[in-house]
C-alpha cells in the first residue's frame, strides 16, 4: 500500500490544478467575447473551454462575472509589464506619456485585446482596461506640482481615460496610420497644459518594448487563435 501523499502536497496540486482550469476559462472567454461580445452566453465558452457546464460554475456564476473577471485580468497582465517601465521615470508627464503610448501600442500588438475592447459597452465595462488607479497616480502627482497648468485631478484623469479609450477603439476598428498612438498622447498631453514643443520632446522619447510573458492570456489566446 502507498504511503498517503503529504497533506501540502495534495493541497498544492489541487490549486494548481484550479488554477489551470480558471486560466482556460478566461482564455477561451477572451476567444468568444472578442468575436461575439458580451452577449456570448456561458454556454459558448463551455463549447470554446471543451469543458462541462459544472466546471464552469465552480468559477463563475454568472456570464457578467466572467465579463468582470476577464478584463481584470488582462488588465493586470499588461500593468505588471507597463507600470514598471513608467515609474522608471520622474516626470508625471513622461510617465502619462509612456503609459498610455504603451496600451495602445497593446492594442495593436495584441489584436485580440483590441477585438475585446470594442465589443464591450462604453464606458463601464472598459474602466478596468484602463488602469485608471495607475493614471490617477500619475496625473495627481502633476497636478500637485503644477505641471498641468490649471487642470484639475478629476478633469484631467476623465480626459486621459476618455481620450485613450475611444483612441484604442479606433486602434482596434479601423486601420490607422502608424504614428496615431503618438499623436493622441501628444493631445493629451497638450490638453493637460503641456506646451506642444515639449509634448513632441516627450512623445518622441524610445518605447520600451511591450513583451508579454508567454503564460499570459492575451499570449495563450492568441497563439491559440492562430
Amino acid at each position: 500500500m502507498k504511503p498517503e501523499e503529504p497533506l501540502n502536497h495534495r493541497t498544492r496540486v489541487a490549486a494548481e490544478r484550479r488554477e489551470k482550469t480558471r486560466a482556460k476559462l478566461l482564455e477561451s472567454a477572451l476567444l468568444v467575447f472578442a468575436q461575439k461580445g458580451p452577449q456570448a452566453v456561458i454556454d459558448d465558452v463551455i463549447a470554446q473551454a471543451g469543458m462541462a457546464r459544472g466546471s464552469f460554475y465552480n468559477y463563475f456564476r454568472t456570464n457578467e462575472e466572467l465579463l468582470v473577471a476577464l478584463a481584470a485580468e488582462i488588465n493586470d497582465e499588461l500593468m505588471l509589464v507597463i507600470d514598471p517601465a513608467v515609474q522608471l521615470l520622474e516626470d508625471p508627464a513622461e510617465r502619462i506619456a509612456r503609459g498610455t503610448r504603451l496600451m495602445l501600442h497593446a492594442v495593436l500588438k495584441y489584436p485580440l485585446f483590441g477585438a475585446f475592447m470594442v465589443r464591450l459597452p462604453f464606458p463601464t465595462a472598459n474602466s478596468s482596461l484602463l488602469a485608471v488607479r495607475f493614471m490617477s497616480r500619475d496625473i495627481a502627482q502633476g497636478v500637485k506640482a503644477g505641471r498641468f497648468g490649471s487642470v484639475g485631478q478629476r478633469v484631467a484623469t476623465d480626459l486621459v481615460a476618455g481620450v485613450v479609450l475611444k483612441a484604442a477603439h479606433s486602434l482596434a476598428s479601423e486601420p490607422m496610420e502608424p504614428d496615431y498612438p503618438e499623436a493622441v498622447v501628444h493631445a493629451i498631453l497638450v490638453a493637460l497644459g503641456i506646451d506642444g514643443s515639449e509634448a513632441a520632446r516627450i512623445i518622441a522619447q524610445p518605447l520600451p518594448e511591450l513583451v508579454l510573458p508567454a503564460g499570459s492570456i492575451l499570449v495563450r489566446a492568441q497563439e491559440y487563435q492562430a
